[in-house]
């Protein structure tokens, strides 16, 4: 990645548990950007809309509701865009369950995490992973098709998520928490 520096996938934590069914997505993804020097991002489009009382700053963030797209009051808080991969890892807990793809940024080391949405629903005994420590956070959701598309064309699949950034949404990103804090602030000070 970047000049080729990333050479083979790697799995940060442990390895993948191969019978999880969210392994095969992430590996191909993680192989896909040994390729790739770049990963296509969404724009972060936010929204906040408190409550007709007084809240605390710290419950700020359940009042935000959050786009990739422009919508019809919201905030342009960033562009889409294209983050330059200088490294690329697979974060998985202990039990080998892939929790996101790790992607660190040339130039600034700031990590992106990416979590993959899947394409079925998750059995209602099984959560999500929790988040590794990253600088900024976002879900790429994997269409209906990408099972079969996986076995078809591993390729295009791993450069469509790669590409596309329709499919991605932000989770969380230093600009949106400097977003939220300002709109608590400005909350807190109309109701002194």
């Amino acid at each position: 990645m970047g000049g080729g520096k990333m050479t083979r996938p790697d799995f940060g934590l442990g390895q993948p548990d191969p019978g999880h069914p969210m392994t095969e997505f992430y590996t191909l993804l993680l192989e896909g950007l040994s390729g790739a020097e770049t990963f296509g991002l969404p724009g972060l489009y936010a929204r906040f809309d408190p409550p007709a009382w007084p809240i605390a700053p710290e419950e700020a963030r359940d009042w935000v509701s959050l786009s990739p797209t422009p919508r019809e009051g919201f905030v342009r808080l960033l562009d889409p865009g294209r983050l330059r991969v200088l490294y690329a890892e697979l974060r998985c807990t202990p039990a080998g369950v892939p929790s996101a793809l790790m992607l660190t940024q040339e130039g600034s080391r700031s990590t992106c995490g990416v979590r993959l949405l899947p394409p079925f629903l998750w059995p209602s005994d099984e959560a999500a992973p929790p988040w590794p420590d990253c600088s900024m956070a976002l879900t790429l959701a994997l269409g209906p098709d990408a099972p079969d598309l996986a076995d078809a064309s591993p390729r295009t699949l791993a450069r469509r998520l790669i590409d596309q950034t329709h499919s991605k949404t932000w989770v969380s990103h230093p600009l949106l928490d400097r977003w939220v804090q300002a709109q608590a602030a400005r909350w807190q000070k109309l109701w002194r």
